[in-house]
């Protein structure tokens, strides 16, 4: 139970079996339908290089218009609180797969994917909460446990959506869309805010429609504008793979969406054990920015491995390749949220948070449209030699980040 807090103060310690829940509960509707994506689209496109150029598409759209509301819902929650959002954001993504599992044609998919990306600042909101009720060093520890948690969902979610495509292949999207209204009834009913009017930004006008002003104020930040160069490299080749990794399984190893999940349940296993059991160990005696280099370190040796499943690689190859990389994308990215959120003031959480995530959709739109591209052309492995090297770029990057914010705590300055 929150303990209660002078007027104007946020609750003293954040109402984390909600968050926990909350982050499972999100990860675990995304991952349901992961595994089947690329079978409904071949209901629509028969041509299976075309397919690969249509899922990308469709990621790229979700990222687009995530772009757009991102920065805009951060800055939102910053206004007028983080419930709210994260709120409208689980009831965005309900409609979304409603939408894509009633489907009939392409640009049905394409509204589904739309809606959903316009609302989706759940985890931006969920971020911006933590930063809100957590004392600074104690963040990367509880980003590290709302990681882990996503990493549980991750390896339910893909279990029922296996399961359920023997029922139908839409039935993961309708599962997926209860689980978001579940998660959304939870929020409204239980979840306090943790952002009081005394702390909340004091203006909010018509600027704030236009996406690119709450995303220039927060790279106006010299560090935070640092590490989401970082998060850029990074994100390219991350949604590369999750555009890849299952046409890859499709076509070179003649999976189906039963088998497809179980490489997204070995995500979750290893989100789980890098962020929940290894992440506290690493960050107590490595510090944030030495433990986010070893997760960027990771995804470049387990992209390097994907790379070469094409080649004739085996099965196991593959599952070594997911696990580095998995463990090392789970680590990073809980030390770059704990980076971010202490390179930023206060009063800028949301905006700050909001902005790296539309920096990071637009990456997203670029990474899933190449990535397409590149493997109806090219085949799996030169699309994965080439997030090797963006991976390797990202961490060649923060090596040469140092910390001066004098507000940015003692985990960032490792």
């Amino acid at each position: 139970m929150t303990e209660t807090s002078p007027p104007g103060a946020a609750p003293r310690r954040p109402p984390i079996l909600f968050l926990l829940a909350t982050a499972f509960l999100f990860s675990m509707g995304l991952s349901l339908a992961i595994p089947v994506l690329p079978f409904v689209v071949a209901r629509y496109v028969p041509v299976p290089h075309t397919q690969a150029i249509v899922v990308g598409w469709l990621a790229a759209i979700y990222a687009l218009l995530t772009f757009f509301s991102s920065p805009l819902l951060g800055a939102l929650s910053d206004a007028f609180g983080r419930r709210p959002v994260l709120i409208v954001s689980l009831l965005g993504s309900a409609v979304g797969y409603v939408i894509f599992g009633i489907g009939g044609s392409l640009w049905v998919l394409f509204l589904g994917r739309g809606v959903d990306g316009l609302t989706a600042g759940g985890l931006s909101a969920l971020f911006g909460y933590v930063a809100d009720t957590t004392p600074e060093e104690e963040r990367a520890t509880v980003f590290g446990q709302i990681g882990a948690t996503v990493g549980a969902g991750f390896i339910v979610g893909p279990a029922i959506g296996g399961l359920l495509s023997h029922v139908s292949l839409s039935a993961p999207f309708y599962a997926a869309a209860l689980v978001s209204v579940l998660n959304m009834l939870w929020g409204f009913f239980g979840l306090p805010e943790s952002l009081p009017p005394g702390r909340r930004a004091r203006t909010f006008d018509l600027a704030h429609l236009n996406p690119l002003t709450p995303l220039r104020g927060a790279l106006q930040l010299p560090l935070v504008r640092r590490l989401v160069t970082v998060s850029v490299l990074f994100i390219l080749p991350f949604s590369l793979m999750q555009v890849v990794l299952t046409l890859m399984a499709r076509d070179s190893l003649g999976w189906g969406p039963a088998q497809v999940s179980t490489v997204f349940m070995v995500v979750g296993v290893c989100d789980i054990v890098a962020q929940g059991a290894l992440l506290p160990t690493l960050l107590s005696r490595f510090g944030d920015r030495r433990v986010a280099r070893l997760g960027l370190s990771a995804g470049v040796i387990g992209l390097a491995l994907l790379a070469l499943v094409p080649l004739g690689g085996t099965v196991a190859l593959l599952y070594v390749g997911v696990i580095l990389f998995a463990a090392g994308e789970g680590v990073f990215n809980a030390t770059l949220a704990s980076l971010l959120s202490a390179a930023a003031p206060e009063e800028a959480q949301g905006r700050v948070q909001g902005g790296a995530q539309g920096v990071q959709s637009l990456a997203q739109v670029a990474g899933p449209l190449a990535s397409g591209g590149l493997y109806a052309r090219l085949g799996g492995a030169p699309t994965f030699a080439a997030g090797a090297v963006m991976v390797a770029l990202a961490l060649a990057v923060l090596t040469g980040v140092r910390t001066t914010n004098p507000d940015a705590g003692a985990g960032g300055t490792h």
